[in-house]
C-alpha cells in the first residue's frame, strides 16, 4: 500500500515544500482477511493497508501523512497546509477518482476559507473514466516533448529513486520504531 500511494505523496511533498531531512513511520495491516477477487474465498493478507508518517522538513517544519486503502466512507484525498500567513486546503472527497474533482480553498491569517479557482493551465483538458489517466498522459507528453527538445524533465528516474528511498526508510522506521535520517539523494545515486 505504501508503494501504491505513498510514493506519490512523497513526490508532491518534495515538490511543494522541499526535501525532508528525517521521518518517522508506522505501518499496519488492519484487515487481516480479504476476499480473493476471483474466487471470493477469504484469504489472509499481511500487506500494510494503513500508514502514518511524520516528516521533518529542512526548515524544521513537520508534515504528517495519513493513508488508508481500506477506510470505509473515508474523507478522500486532502492536502492541508497551515502557515503563519494563512491556510491552503486542496481536496477531493471522491474515493473512486483521486484526480478529477479537486477543489482548492485558501485563507489569509484570521480570514475564513474561500474557494480558489484552479488555474486553467493546471486543469486537465479531458476527463477520463479512470482519473489516473489524465496525470499519466500529462507526464508522458512532457517526457516526449523533453526528448524532442533534448532536455530532461521532472519527474524522472531520479524522483522515482528518491520516492523509493523514502518508502524504504519508512519501512526501516516502522521496524525500529525510531526516527530515521534521510540522506541527500545525491549521496544515494
Amino acid at each position: 500500500m505504501l508503494g501504491a500511494l505513498g510514493s506519490h505523496v512523497f513526490d508532491y511533498i518534495h515538490w511543494l515544500f522541499g526535501a525532508p531531512q528525517r521521518l518517522c513511520g508506522s505501518l499496519s495491516t488492519t484487515i487481516l482477511n480479504r476476499p480473493d477477487p476471483i474466487s471470493g474465498e477469504l484469504k489472509s493478507v499481511d500487506a500494510d493497508d494503513t500508514c502514518s508518517i511524520t516528516l521533518e522538513l529542512a526548515n524544521n517544519s513537520l508534515c504528517q501523512v495519513l493513508i488508508s486503502s481500506v477506510t470505509h466512507q473515508g474523507r478522500g484525498h486532502w492536502v492541508e497546509v497551515y502557515g503563519d500567513r494563512g491556510t491552503l486546503v486542496l481536496g477531493n472527497p471522491n474515493l473512486k477518482d483521486y484526480v478529477h474533482g479537486f477543489q482548492l480553498w485558501g485563507a489569509a491569517a484570521g480570514e475564513p476559507l474561500v474557494e480558489v479557482a484552479i488555474p486553467e493551465r493546471l486543469a486537465f483538458p479531458k476527463t477520463y473514466e479512470d482519473g489516473r489517466l489524465a496525470p499519466f498522459i500529462r507526464v508522458v507528453d512532457g517526457w516526449v516533448q523533453g526528448i524532442g527538445q533534448g532536455r530532461s524533465l521532472a519527474p524522472s528516474l531520479k524522483e522515482g529513486v528518491y520516492s523509493q528511498l523514502l518508502m524504504e526508510l519508512t519501512e526501516r522506521s516502522h521496524q525500529t520504531r525510531q526516527w530515521v535520517e534521510i540522506p541527500p539523494l545525491e549521496t544515494v545515486l
